[in-house]
């Protein structure tokens, strides 16, 4: 993902978020989002949860994260 495009993500779309440490695909609805910051929720189905994660654009500089906008 381009971090310059980082806000160009609104509320209630499906993004397809990979977490690289764990090798790990999830489907993500963004609750909120700005210039600064991304909060995706998903359903973890091991723990039976909604899960909030907060993404800044640090995490994607780093490439802990990626992002693939899905809707």
């Amino acid at each position: 993902m381009n971090i310059s495009n980082f806000n160009k993500y609104q509320k209630g779309e499906i993004v397809q978020l990979y977490e690289t440490k764990f090798s790990c695909n999830r489907n993500c609805i963004v609750t909120y989002a700005d210039e600064k910051e991304l909060v995706l929720m998903y359903y973890d189905k091991e723990i039976e949860e909604l899960i909030y994660k907060t993404l800044t654009k640090e995490d994607l500089i780093f490439n802990d994260y990626e992002l693939k906008l899905l809707s």
